[in-house]
């Protein structure tokens, strides 16, 4: 900085050509100048900086203008240090060498980015404080990073934070957000792109997702008009969102090599446009569109190992996978499903619950679609709540519990363990189209609008209609007294479908070489 001390009555400074041409030429360290704005300090950066800017003051508003950049080579960008400050980018914000566009060690940080937000490690990382950090990616915003995007350290200590996407956050080898501290939400609105080069999303406790655009494994891609997916190199074994506890919302589009959705507990809403997809191969039982695990992963908290409370899924809008919805092996916790829309387990099961879990209630109504087979566990009641049913539902697939395979309980060599049948309220006796009886089979066709939906069920216990209850065989007397076709055979050997050319459509959803 040239000190004009040396002024001359006329006004005019006494300065060497070497000063002038200084004053012409900004330094780079000086590119982003200090100021106030109504008792708030301000860092504003409105030309080209190289060299990484740190600030430590409280509240501290630090803008880059559309003009403005600060690019170093061979550190971090931005050290900010204090509480409760704020960054606003609308320019060119970049971490060379291994290092992080933003790196901050306070708390309450909030981010406004309109610009671009790169790190050739990470985007933006928090590595101290408690929490309360916000971030709102606009939809002209970008982060993008070698490793995380968005990374908060501490885990535990960063606690309620809020991570509000419109534009792009990209991850080529990490996740686009990774938050292990408690009560935490992610918002992707409709222009918003979450990507990774594994993981997607990770959270833990108290998680809450709620997503209206795309969040997907780098080379995955989904087109809307033909309802396939495509594979172009993605990170193999990787999941979409992975949280131990909280909630996922899903509106939009959620891609993976894994599992879509990987939850401990809590509850997944895939809605009517909302599309959950595993890429994962056919034959793996354990990628799944959405997987329940056996144990509340939140390591160093009170509840690590536990055994996880209830998960609730409902889908309106369309699973697939190997499994649609899978539990680990070992799982025992109670699960809820009720299903409006479309199920597809490109591997034959669309829903397979875990040997040991009970207590688990499956409801298909509306227009559901089926593609797979349902395997309740055996470990305890366990209860499928049918109807009433619209046009185009199908179920293409049989429906029993641990205990023996379809085709062994078929022939007599298994025992399966068994189900109630329960009969949603709307559901009348004119909706029984036809049924078969024999052995451990039950067969039931219904009315499906102008179609027909069939089920064959196998271990079926008791059986609710109307307000009455019923043994298996009891219910087959009773559809028999009031007039129902009994289907004869060899009929009675195959399913009846409402939805074949939906189904038959669904099996030609395969993932492009």
């Amino acid at each position: 900085m040239v000190q004009m001390s040396d002024v001359s009555r006329s006004g005019w400074a006494t300065v060497s050509v070497a000063a002038l041409m200084a004053l012409a030429v900004p330094s780079p360290a000086v590119a982003c100048t200090p100021g106030t704005d109504g008792g708030v300090a301000t860092l504003t950066c409105d030309g080209v900086r190289t060299e990484q800017l740190v600030d430590d003051v409280d509240g501290t508003v630090v803008t880059v203008t559309p003009s403005g950049s600060v690019v170093v080579p061979s550190a971090n960008a931005l050290d900010l240090r204090g509480n409760g400050q704020t960054l606003v980018n609308l320019g060119q914000v970049e971490g060379g060498g291994d290092s992080d566009a933003v790196r901050a060690s306070g708390s309450d940080l909030t981010v406004e980015n309109s610009g671009t937000l790169t790190g050739t490690d990470r985007g933006i990382r928090l590595v101290g404080g408690t929490g309360g950090f916000t971030l709102r990616n606009h939809e002209d915003g970008q982060i993008l990073a070698r490793r995380q995007a968005v990374r908060l350290d501490n885990d535990a200590l960063l606690a309620g934070n809020l991570f509000e996407n419109r534009g792009l956050i990209e991850s080529t080898e990490g996740r686009a957000i990774q938050s292990r501290g408690p009560g935490n939400t992610v918002i992707n609105h409709a222009t918003g792109r979450m990507l990774g080069g594994e993981e997607v999303i990770e959270g833990r406790m108290d998680f809450h997702v709620t997503n209206y655009g795309l969040i997907a494994l780098r080379g995955l891609e989904w087109d809307p008009d033909t309802f396939t997916w495509t594979d172009n190199g993605a990170t193999v074994d990787e999941d979409g969102i992975q949280f131990a506890s909280g909630s996922v919302h899903n509106h939009g589009v959620i891609l993976a090599t894994d599992d879509g959705v990987d939850i401990d507990e809590g509850t997944v809403h895939n809605h009517a446009t909302g599309v959950i997809v595993s890429a994962g191969v056919d034959t793996e039982r354990n990628a799944a569109g959405i997987d329940i695990d056996e144990v509340l992963q939140d390591p160093g908290g009170p509840r690590d190992g536990e055994i996880p409370r209830k998960v609730t899924i409902m889908n309106d809008g369309y699973i697939e996978g190997p499994r649609a919805i899978a539990a680990a092996e070992g799982a025992v916790h109670p699960i809820d499903i009720l299903n409006t829309g479309t199920l597809i387990g490109r591997g034959g099961t669309a829903i397979d619950l875990a040997p040991g879990q009970g207590d688990t209630t499956i409801t298909l109504s509306d227009g559901s679609v089926i593609d797979g087979d349902i395997l309740f566990g055996g470990g305890g009641t366990n209860t499928l709540v049918l109807g009433p049913f619209s046009e185009g539902a199908g179920m293409n697939g049989s429906i029993s519990a641990r205990g023996g395979t379809p085709e062994d309980i078929a022939a007599g060599t298994g025992t399966p363990y068994g189900f109630d049948v329960v009969f949603g309220d709307m559901v009348g006796l004119g909706d029984f189209r036809s049924f078969w009886r024999g052995g451990e089979r039950f067969t039931l066709n219904l009315a499906a609008g102008g179609g027909t939906i069939g089920f064959t069920l196998f271990g079926v216990e008791d059986v609710r209609f109307g307000g009455t209850s019923y043994s298996a065989d009891g219910f087959a007397a009773f559809l028999a007294g009031e007039g129902v076709n009994v289907i004869p055979l060899p009929a009675a050997g195959w399913l009846l479908l409402g939805g074949l050319g939906t189904l038959a459509a669904l099996r030609r959803r395969r993932r492009a070489a």
